[in-house]
């Protein structure tokens, strides 16, 4: 199935989705216009802080900064079904990259995959969804290359050097071959590490 298909099937099925729940604001829940993911009243309590950096020599893009509001959403996304927060988070990274203009150069999205505990416990994975939608947005293709290989505990209590050893050898490449030679985007909720 081609992109644009895939394009076309998501946009029916947010328009059944809204019409049988209306969009609400991200932030508050208040009702908003169609395809608008906060209210006016709490867009200034969205801390924007757009931000390119390196890790190593891999180059991030971050949308915001990690505050009480930021975490309400993060966290509304990922364990309350929230799609609407989703949807709210892959715009926010749609128009980052048109800003810094590096969408038009990238070839795929990749979702960091959840674990089967993960993904059995909330019944989908968050970044996925995010790509998904994303890739709406972008027309850019989503590619699940990347397996998760073993079960780690949470990340946000540990300490920079305890996430590293939490992570070392728990994703791999699972379809290298269709991603070789191509600029690919990552796809995570928050970057500490």
């Amino acid at each position: 199935m081609t992109t644009a298909t895939k394009n076309k099937l998501y946009r029916i099925g947010n328009s059944l989705l809204s019409a049988l729940y209306p969009d609400r604001c991200a932030i508050c829940g208040e009702l908003v216009n169609g395809g608008e993911c906060v209210c006016v009243s709490c867009d200034d309590s969205f801390v924007r802080k757009p931000d390119m950096f390196y890790i190593g020599k891999t180059v991030c893009y971050s949308v915001c900064e990690y505050t009480e509001v930021n975490k309400q959403i993060i966290f509304g996304a990922k364990n309350n079904r929230d799609f609407h927060k989703l949807c709210f988070m892959a715009s926010g990274i749609y128009e980052l990259l048109k800003a810094y203009g590096v969408i038009d150069d990238i070839d795929a999205v990749i979702p960091v995959p959840a674990s089967l505990k993960r993904r059995i416990t909330r019944g989908y994975n968050h970044t996925e969804k995010i790509s998904r939608h994303l890739s709406f947005l972008s027309g850019i293709d989503v590619i699940k290359a990347v397996r998760k290989t073993k079960e780690t505990g949470e990340q946000k209590t540990l300490s920079r050097s305890e996430r590293l050893v939490n992570l070392k050898g728990c994703y791999c490449m699972s379809k290298r071959n269709i991603v070789r030679n191509k600029t690919v985007l990552l796809i995570d909720d928050v970057t500490r590490t």
